[in-house]
C-alpha cells in the first residue's frame, strides 16, 4: 500500500521552531554539524552479539564499517522484545505503557503525539518508509508523516499455491531494491528546494530477514550450515551494504545521518527461550545501535545506557531540529560528537517489559528496571543481575545486592504508578491482518484465559509455553496446508492440556468444518463466542455452519449479530451481502457490500461482488466504476479484467470491452474463456480477421470449446 503525504496537523509550534543550530549560535555554544538527509535502518530480531563489531565471528563487514566510520553503542536496549511496540517506542520516544502499544496483535492506535516522520516532514523533509512484514503495516498511526509508506507484500508469481505467510512478509532484497529506487528518484529531485526543506530526505528501511524461520539465500546458507540464524545475519549485512552503496553512488553519503538499530534480539535457546517475547533477558532486549554522519566522531564507543526511546530526540537534534520536551528518551547528540558522555553514563534507569505471559497465558507479566550495571526483573520470584560481571544473566544476586534491588524496584514503582494513570486503551486489528500475523507465528489473544495456574512465574512455565506455542504453530500450519485432521488434533491437544481460549476454539471449529463435522464445528464456534463475542472468525464460521445446514436466515442472524460486536470487520458485511444475494434480496446485498467498502479500502474482491450485484440490478455504469477500482487495486487478476470487459460489453461500450479482454488475455494467456470473449467482441466490432485469430486461439487452448467453433462457422 502506498499512502499519500500526510499533512501536519499536530503541534504546529514544532513546525515553527528554530533549528537547534540557530539557537546554539545565539547562545554562543558550539554548532553541531547538521545532517541534510536521514536514513534509519531497523533490523528485525537482530542480536547485538551476532555482529562482528560486537565480538561475533559472524562476518558483518558492512555494519562493521558503519561503526568504524561513526559510533557504536555498547549498552543499547529495547523496551519490549516484540516488533511493533518496539518500533513505536523508537518513533515516539515513549515507553510502551505511554503509547498503549504493548504487543504485535492487540495494538492500540499510535496516540496523537508527534512521531519522528511527522517532525521531519514538518521541517520540509520528503519522507518514505519501506517495511518488510505485516506486523508494521500502516493503518494505525505508525505511517503518519510519510509521503510513501510501502507495506504491500505479495507472493512470488512462481509460487504455485501461496500461503498466508507468503503475503505477510517480503525478503529484504525486495525491500532494499524498492528503497534504492526511491532514492534514485528522490536524490536528484532533492537538489531543487521545495517545501522549505532545501531538498532534505528521510528514509526508513525495515528488514525482517533475521526473524524465524531462518532461511538465508546462498552463499550464506552454506557458510553457516549449522547456524541458520547466523546466515540470516550475514545476509542482512549484505543488504545494508547495498543500501549504503546507493548513498555513495548518489553522492550523498557524507551528508546523511545513518542510524542502524534492531527492535529486539532472539533467545536462541538461552534461558530455554528459542525465539523472543516470553522472557525479558538480555538475549532479547540487548540490541545493536550504530550511528554515522555529519558531526559524529569516528570510531567512538558510547558506554552510557541507551534505549530505543532515545533515538527520537537524538535523530531530531542531529537533523538540526528540536524534539518535544515531554518524551521519555534523551538526546545523545553531544555524546556522539565526542563532547560528553558523563550525563548519558550516569545512573539513569530505563524500563522494559513483556506482557506475553500474562496476555496470552494468564501467567505473570515481567517488568524490568535497569541502569548501566544492574538489572532488576519483577516477577513472582524477582531477579537481579550484575550485567558487568554476568552478561548472560545466569547468577541471580538479589540476596547479595538487596540495596540495589530496592533502588531499582522503587524506580519501577514510580513507572508503574505512572502507567496506571496513563495507559492507553488497547485496540484490535482487522481479521485479514490478524490472519497474516498468525501465519508468522504471532498468537492473537488471551490464550489461557482459563489457565489452571493464574499469575504463575514465567520461569516455571517456559517448558509448557514452548510446547503450547509449538503445538499452536504446527496446528495453524496444518490448517493452512489443508491437513485438517492434523490441525484438529493439534487444537484438541491444546485444550486437553488445559490451554483454552476463544482463538483455539475458533481454529478447531474451522478445521472441523473443513472435515465436514458440522455439528462439532458449530459447538466450537459457540464456545469461542462465549469466551470472546468480538471474535469475528467465530461468527463467520457459525454462519457457514448454518448455511451448510440450509439455514440461510440463521446464517444471516449470525452475521448481523457479529457485526454488532465487531463493527470494524468488513468480512462480516461482505458475507452478509452474499447471503442476502443468495436469498434473492439484491438491493439489501448492495447496501451490505457498500457498508463494507470504507472498512476494506484495498479489497478488490469486494468491489467485484458489488459490481456483479449492481450489474444484476441493471446499473452497468456503477458496476463498471467498481470494477475499475478492483483492477486498480489488483491489476494482476485476469478474472477482474474479464468482468470489466463483460460489463462494458453489456453496456455496448465495445472498445472498452476489447481493451479489458486484451488485458485479461495477457494476464491469463491459457484461459480459453478470455480468448473467446476477445474474439467475440472483435466480431461485434466487425473486425472479422482479428476475431478469427482469437477464436482459433480459443480452439487451440480448448478444442472442445463449442461456442468458439460456432462463431468460426459463422465466419466461413
Amino acid at each position: 500500500m502506498l499512502l499519500p503525504r500526510r499533512a501536519w496537523r499536530r503541534l504546529g509550534a514544532l513546525a515553527l521552531a528554530l533549528p537547534l543550530s540557530v539557537l546554539s549560535a545565539c547562545r554562543g555554544e558550539p554548532v553541531q554539524p547538521v545532517a541534510r538527509h536521514v536514513v534509519l535502518i531497523t533490523l528485525d530480531t537482530l542480536r547485538a552479539d551476532h555482529l562482528g563489531l560486537y565480538g561475533s565471528d559472524v562476518a558483518t563487514p558492512h555494519l562493521d564499517a558503519i561503526a568504524a566510520q561513526g559510533a557504536l553503542f555498547e549498552r543499547a536496549t529495547a523496551h519490549v522484545p516484540l516488533t511493533r511496540p518496539s518500533h513505536v517506542s523508537l518513533f515516539t520516544g515513549r515507553y510502551p505503557h505511554e503509547t498503549g502499544v504493548r504487543d504485535n496483535v492487540t495494538p492500540a492506535p499510535v496516540p496523537a503525539v508527534p512521531v519522528l516522520a511527522e517532525v521531519l516532514e514538518a521541517a520540509g523533509f520528503r519522507t518514505a518508509a519501506f517495511v518488510s512484514a505485516v506486523v508494521l503495516a500502516g493503518g494505525s498511526g505508525l505511517e503518519r508523516g510519510f509521503d510513501v509508506y510501502s507495506d504491500r507484500f505479495e507472493a512470488s508469481p512462481e509460487t504455485p499455491r501461496p500461503r498466508v505467510a507468503d503475503t505477510a512478509q517480503r525478503r529484504g532484497d525486495q525491500t532494499v531494491a524498492e528503497a534504492v529506487a526511491w532514492l534514485d528518484e528522490s536524490v536528484p529531485a532533492s537538489q531543487l528546494p521545495d517545501r522549505g526543506g532545501h531538498g532534505r530526505l528521510f528514509l526508513w528501511v525495515h528488514l525482517y530477514d533475521p526473524h524465524e524461520p531462518y532461511a538465508a539465500p546462498e552463499p550464506y546458507r552454506s557458510r553457516y550450515p549449522d547456524r541458520p540464524y547466523a546466515g540470516e545475519v550475514a545476509w542482512t549485512d549484505e543488504l545494508v551494504g547495498r543500501l549504503d552503496a546507493a548513498l555513495e553512488r548518489l553522492g550523498v553519503a557524507d551528508q546523511t545521518l545513518v542510524v542502524v538499530a534492531s527492535d529486539h534480539g532472539e533467545g536462541l535457546g538461552e534461558h530455554e527461550e528459542l525465539l523472543h517475547g516470553f522472557f525479558a533477558y538480555q538475549s532479547t532486549l540487548r540490541v545493536p545501535l550504530l550511528v554515522r554522519g555529519p558531526g559524529i566522531a569516528k570510531g567512538i564507543r558510547i558506554t552510557g545506557l541507551a534505549g530505543l526511546v532515545d533515538l527520537f530526540p537524538t535523530v531530531v537534534e542531529l537533523a538540526g531540529l528540536e524534539a518535544p520536551a515531554d518524551v521519555s528518551g534523551q538526546s545523545f547528540a553531544a555524546a556522539l560528537a565526542g563532547r560528553e558522555d558523563s550525563e548519558v553514563a550516569s545512573m539513569r534507569v530505563l524500563y522494559a517489559e513483556t506482557l506475553v505471559p500474562s496476555r496470552h497465558f494468564g501467567w505473570s507479566d515481567l517488568r524490568v528496571a535497569r541502569d548501566a550495571r544492574f538489572k532488576f526483573i519483577r516477577a513472582p520470584r524477582p531477579e537481579l543481575y550484575d550485567l558487568d560481571q554476568d552478561p548472560g544473566e545466569l547468577d541471580n544476586v538479589l540476596d547479595m545486592q538487596r540495596s540495589e534491588a530496592r533502588r531499582l524496584s522503587a524506580a519501577l514503582d514510580v513507572l508503574l504508578a505512572r502507567e496506571r494513570a496513563e495507559t492507553a486503551e488497547a485496540g484490535s486489528l482487522p481479521e485479514h491482518q490478524l490472519e497474516k500475523l498468525r501465519a508468522l507465528g504471532y498468537l492473537d489473544g488471551a490464550l489461557g484465559a482459563k489457565t489452571s495456574t493464574p499469575g504463575a512465574d514465567p520461569k516455571d512455565k517456559i517448558g509448557e509455553f514452548r510446547i503450547a506455542n509449538d503445538l499452536m504453530r504446527r496446528a495453524i500450519g496444518s490448517l493452512e496446508a489443508g491437513d485438517f485432521q492434523s490441525a484438529a488434533g493439534g487444537f484438541v491437544e491444546l485444550l486437553d492440556r488445559g490451554i483454552e481460549s476463544a482463538e483455539i476454539h475458533a481454529y478447531l471449529g474451522r478445521a472441523l468444518l473443513d472435515l465436514g463435522e458440522i455439528a462439532r464445528a458449530g459447538a466450537e464456534f459457540e464456545a469461542a463466542l462465549a469466551a470472546d463475542p468480538e471474535r469475528s472468525a467465530a461468527w463467520l464460521g457459525l454462519a457457514e455452519v448454518r448455511l451448510q445446514r440450509g439455514d440461510e436466515p440463521g446464517a444471516l442472524r449470525a452475521l448481523e449479530d457479529g457485526a454488532g460486536f465487531a463493527a470494524s470487520n468488513a468480512k462480516l458485511r461482505v458475507e452478509r451481502g452474499r447471503v442476502l444475494h443468495r436469498l434473492g434480496r439484491p438491493e439489501e446485498a448492495q447496501r451490505a457490500f457498500e457498508e463494507a467498502l470504507p472498512l476494506a479500502p484495498r479489497d478488490a474482491r469486494l468491489r467485484v461482488l458489488l459490481a456483479e450485484t449492481l450489474a444484476g440490478l441493471g446499473d452497468l455504469d456503477s458496476a463498471s466504476a467498481r470494477l475499475r477500482e478492483a483492477v486498480e487495486i489488483d491489476p494482476t487478476n485476469a478474472a477482474y479484467w474479464n468482468s470489466l470487459g463483460m460489463t462494458a460489453g453489456a453496456a455496448s461500450r465495445l472498445e472498452d470491452a476489447e481493451a479489458a479482454f486484451r488485458v485479461a488475455c495477457e494476464r491469463a494467456p491459457k484461459d480459453a474463456r478470455y480468448a473467446y470473449n476477445l474474439g467475440f467482441v472483435l466480431l461485434r466490432l466487425e473486425r472479422r480477421d482479428e476475431a478469427r485469430v482469437w477464436l482459433e486461439k480459443t480452439i487451440a487452448i480448448d478444442p472442445g470449446f463449442a461456442p468458439a467453433r460456432d462463431r468460426l462457422r459463422e465466419l466461413r
